[in-house]
């Protein structure tokens, strides 16, 4: 299946002190759409670098993030922050003056997705998600845990972009919403077609994914090499 990201000899470090300390060095490896990745490894091991780089919100020193075939450089990081890809973080970022409802309906507009009956279209998905429209509008300060990462979800999905990157999704969560926020990413994955990666600390919730990765040697490589 064609790949939907790769890192293509992709080299990153980071100034530790006076010297440099490597992240990832000359690694390769290609992400496909309908599968949910994991990419873990205790803290510090490159993961959340490896998602930034991943989501442009960072840029590889040497070689290339390529989405589609395409760089994502040449493409222009905004627009692909903004267009191509979406990300859940595990402190949710909401913004707390909106309700749920507006928080997932600006995700729209900072996308430039033109949706007809938006309202109802974004009420719909919060439904789908256990966020009834009673929920929807009230105050996210209100909504607990696992219903303000579900509204972060949502976001992400009302965006309808190929790749979806979270970052420590469960977090914050008991054991309970954790198993359904992971449940939600594999029907993405599964269901839409989409192309999940997930970065945990958590070997029991990364063994519900297709594929587990981590960083050794400065490589991404399967985790059971």
């Amino acid at each position: 299946m064609e790949s939907l990201l790769e890192f293509k000899n992709v080299s990153y470090s980071y100034p530790d002190g006076q010297d440099d300390h490597p992240v990832l060095k000359d690694t390769s490896y290609s992400f496909e759409k309908g599968k949910v990745y994991a990419i873990v490894g205790s803290s510090g091991s490159g993961k959340t670098t490896t998602l930034a780089l991943a989501s442009g919100l960072d840029s590889p020193q040497e070689g290339k993030i390529l989405y589609k075939q395409e760089d994502i450089s040449q493409i222009g990081l905004t627009k692909y922050r903004k267009e191509k890809m979406t990300i859940v973080f595990q402190s949710y970022n909401l913004i707390y003056y909106m309700n749920a409802l507006d928080n997932v309906m600006l995700a729209l507009d900072i996308a430039h997705k033109k949706i007809k009956n938006k309202k109802e279209y974004c009420l719909q998905i919060l439904d789908q998600l256990g966020i009834s429209k009673d929920m929807a509008l009230r105050d996210v300060r209100k909504l607990s845990g696992g219903q303000q990462q579900r509204v972060a979800i949502a976001r992400a999905i009302v965006k309808d972009t190929d790749l979806i990157l979270a970052d420590e999704p469960t977090g914050n969560l008991d054991e309970d919403n954790a198993l359904e926020v992971m449940k939600l990413f594999i029907e993405l994955a599964h269901q839409e077609n989409k192309c999940v990666i997930i970065v945990s600390h958590s070997l029991t919730l990364a063994s519900m994914c297709d594929q587990q990765l981590k960083i050794k040697n400065e490589k991404l490589i399967d985790y059971f090499q």
